[in-house]
């Protein structure tokens, strides 16, 4: 069943780590450029993760993305998610030189626009960096706009928001709940709407999800 083709009423757990969670496992492998999503609570998560990667040699340009205009900033932070990233990102020893850094975005549609003008060369492939929870709609707004690019999906674990924790949670605002259940409803009326790519979701034949 496509993205578009679901009815977002009353999802279930199982309907929401079917969405949200399949199909974005890491492949394992290595490419030039690695595209960090920006999100002002989980900087730290996402900042290690791109280091762990490229410490490992599997990114060798890091691109950190966001601006202080995203959902996320609730402090209202007039210092760029992208700058704060870019600090912490030093601090663990990834060369300034090997920084790209795009700061005026305020989501992800943005995020990948501008990061992408940031690239001074043809690529096939490109590493994206996010939470769990997040991959899915990152993969599907490059498969909409660059369809022939290799993707690699590099998950920044938190512990709340994971596909294996956050059923664990209530539904309070930023839990690892609340952020599964709003994204699964995001991708699909983006998918409606036409914005990303109508994923294939490959729920289980004996449900129906209509």
């Amino acid at each position: 069943m496509r993205l578009s083709e679901i009815n977002p009423q009353n999802l279930q757990d199982e309907d929401i780590q079917t969405i949200v969670y399949s199909d974005i496992s890491d492949n394992g492998k290595a490419t030039k450029y690695g595209l960090v999503f920006g999100n002002s609570m989980l900087i730290k998560e996402r900042v290690t993760t791109a280091w762990e990667a490229y410490r490992n040699g599997r990114i060798q340009k890091v691109i950190l993305t966001g601006g202080t205009a995203g959902v996320s900033n609730q402090e209202h932070d007039l210092l760029p998610e992208a700058i704060k990233m870019k600090n912490l990102a030093i601090e663990m020893s990834i060369l300034e030189q090997d920084i790209l850094i795009e700061d005026t975005s305020s989501n992800s549609f943005e995020n990948v626009e501008h990061a992408f003008a940031l690239i001074p060369e043809k690529i096939n492939s490109i590493a994206l960096i996010s939470s769990e929870f997040h991959l899915k709609r990152c993969l599907a707004i490059i498969q909409k706009k660059y369809s022939t690019l290799d993707v690699i999906l590099i998950h920044s674990r938190d512990g709340f928001s994971d596909s294996d924790n956050w059923f664990l949670s209530d539904g309070s605002w930023n839990s690892g709940r609340s952020l599964a259940t709003y994204e699964a409803n995001l991708l699909i009326r983006y998918a409606k709407e036409g914005k990303i790519a109508d994923l294939d979701i490959a729920f289980d034949k004996k449900r129906v999800y209509k």
